[in-house]
């Protein structure tokens, strides 16, 4: 465990106005996603994610979320020494979406396939990738709700 990264964790979450849950998968799935996007988005926290059925995803997240909310953590960006403008930015944009687990994994995901492993791919080849190969056995997002989720995140910014 690196304290930095937990005192940094908790700090995002508090600069985001969001409690940390870990009660139910969805909130575990949601609060990957949020570090997930917020490290896109320039935050440096220091996770490595990799691919798992529900997109990117970061054991270490986990093991930290769960030492801030049984150790009561709280930290601030500013106690961080986090970029305060940064997070309150992605914060404003995300703001919509932090209690909407399928949005953020979603989200998350498109983002993790275009900048790990399809650069040079055309975003509806990610889409449909994510469409027919991913939801395959776990997950069957519609095509409607996927294609919303990209347009919101092509216009925030999070792919080109």
């Amino acid at each position: 465990m690196s304290e930095d990264k937990v005192i940094n964790l908790a700090a995002l979450f508090s600069g985001i106005d969001k409690q940390i849950q870990m009660n139910e998968f969805e909130d575990k799935v949601a609060t990957q996603k949020i570090v997930y996007l917020a490290q896109q988005s320039g935050i440096e926290l220091g996770y490595n994610f990799e691919w798992y059925l529900r997109g990117p995803y970061c054991k270490e997240v986990s093991d930290n979320a769960h030492i801030i909310i049984d150790s009561g953590i709280k930290s601030t960006p500013n106690e961080a020494g986090l970029d305060e403008e940064r997070i309150k930015a992605f914060r404003d944009v995300l703001h919509p979406y932090l209690d909407d687990p399928e949005w953020l994994e979603i989200a998350g995901s498109l983002v993790y396939l275009r900048n790990e492993h399809y650069p040079d791919r055309k975003i509806n080849e990610i889409v449909g990738y994510l469409l027919n190969d991913l939801s395959y056995g776990y997950k069957n997002f519609s095509e409607s709700l996927v294609r919303r989720v990209l347009a919101e995140i092509l216009r925030i910014g999070f792919i080109q």
